[in-house]
């Protein structure tokens, strides 16, 4: 099982649940300087995970949630979340510049537009639904104010669309501006998903530092990248062993 840390609701299998249930609301209340996930009115603490592992497994392991990158299989995802008491943080991929999207090209932008509008009427009244994450380290090195904001403009379709459930978009890292720059072009996200590995046990603190001042939800976390360790003369990366 591939797992990377992320971030109930138990019902009958059978037939897609988005045609028959009702959404579950979830808030990000602000109370005394700190922020709470709050779900069906209760606190909400999301013990997760990510990537194709049974979920059935995540479950007996007293995970929670899950989350995921794309919405290929989204209906798919949350049915089987939701059969085993999970939620799920559906992730919805935006195009990166250095995979040739480009955020000048209004054609583009509103073709993707239009995608996420689509994945948002379909399943915004799924009972396992927690949080919509629009895209995935595809602010590059965060110093575009074209990409933000074509992020926030797909933020405030998305809340207009779905006020039932919060809107996050997910970084790689910290550093740069891309913290400041996301506060300041999209005040529409609800929520920073912050993806880092050796640098996690670190993050809140880095995060606030750089100016962080919404929530965040630690996205994606494991092993020390192969960016972050050591290299042999000839330029491999050295893993950690199973104890380190």
């Amino acid at each position: 099982m591939n797992v990377l840390i992320l971030c109930g609701l138990v019902a009958a299998a059978g037939g897609p649940l988005q045609t028959t249930a009702k959404p579950v609301p979830v808030r990000v209340v602000a109370e005394n300087g700190r922020f709470q996930l709050q779900r069906g009115g209760k606190p909400y603490v999301v013990k997760g995970a990510g990537g194709d592992g049974s979920l059935a497994l995540l479950a007996k392991m007293g995970g929670n949630s899950m989350r995921t990158w794309g919405a290929d299989r989204l209906g798919e995802i949350l049915d089987e979340a939701a059969r085993n008491g999970l939620t799920v943080t559906a992730g919805i991929w935006l195009g990166h510049e250095r995979h040739g999207f480009r955020y000048d090209d209004p054609a583009q932008v509103a073709r993707q537009k239009e995608n996420v509008r689509q994945v948002v009427e379909k399943y915004r009244g799924h009972p396992a639904l927690l949080i919509w994450a629009l895209g995935n380290e595809m602010e590059g090195d965060g110093s575009k104010e074209i990409i933000w904001r074509a992020v926030n403009d797909l933020a405030v379709m998305v809340k207009q669309l779905d006020p039932n459930h919060p809107t996050m978009t997910v970084i790689a890292e910290v550093g740069g501006d891309k913290v400041k720059n996301l506060h300041r072009f999209c005040p529409a996200v609800d929520i920073v998903g912050i993806n880092s590995y050796a640098g996690a046990s670190s993050v809140a603190r880095r995060y606030v530092a750089a100016g962080g001042t919404k929530p965040f939800i630690l996205t994606e976390f494991g092993p020390p990248g192969t960016w972050e360790v050591p290299k042999t003369p000839w330029g491999a990366p050295i893993e950690p062993t199973s104890t380190e």
